[in-house]
């Protein structure tokens, strides 16, 4: 009896955290430097993540003429955490990717 209690507690504690982490609740302002990486990636930009010996690890956005410029890790990981950027994991050059929520918040920027 004590077990299917703990159990049923805990179901109803991770349903109210799954709602809590997808509902529509007032998202995060996006900064106009984060506007500006996210309507670069729709528009064919590519932003790769560098992870050095040292343990540093930049952002860089690849435009398409060639040109990459640093971005903070910051407006990074705020477009992380709002679902709008995704990343391949890959190990010591990553690629991140607009999910499609991204793709929506770009093409409504």
């Amino acid at each position: 009896m004590t077990l299917r209690s703990t159990a049923a507690k805990m179901r109803k504690s991770l349903r109210a955290v799954n709602l809590r982490l997808s509902s529509s609740s007032p998202q995060r302002k996006i900064s106009p430097t984060q506007k500006l990486i996210l309507r670069s990636m729709l528009n064919g930009a590519t932003l790769k993540s560098q992870r050095y010996l040292d343990g540093r690890k930049e952002f860089r956005l690849h435009l398409l003429n060639g040109n990459a410029s640093q971005v903070t890790m910051q407006d990074v990981r705020g477009l992380e955490n709002q679902g709008l950027l995704l990343s391949n994991h890959k190990f010591p050059a990553a690629t991140l990717f607009l999910s499609q929520r991204g793709r929506r918040a770009a093409a409504n920027e």
